[in-house]
């Protein structure tokens, strides 16, 4: 998820917290632009949780991406 404003992307990592919703903040990833640089990193089956959550909330955030990322094995 990425964020209009720092607060915003704040506000998220706080609900998140308090509601048990797993993920962290990132730095916005290079395939995606934010408006404050700071996306949340949550998996994309919980899409519906924390969309709910945010809007109940009255936490704004600009949109929800799925990025691939690849992992490198050693």
């Amino acid at each position: 998820m990425t964020f209009p404003t720092t607060a915003a992307a704040m506000s998220c990592e706080e609900l998140c917290g308090k509601r048990g919703l797993g993920g962290r903040m990132i730095p916005v990833p290079a395939q995606i632009s934010a408006g404050c640089g700071l996306a949340w990193k949550a998996a994309p089956e919980d899409r519906g949780a924390y969309e709910a959550a945010l809007s109940e909330a009255g936490v704004p955030f600009e949109a929800m991406t799925v990025v691939e990322l690849l992992e490198f094995v050693r």
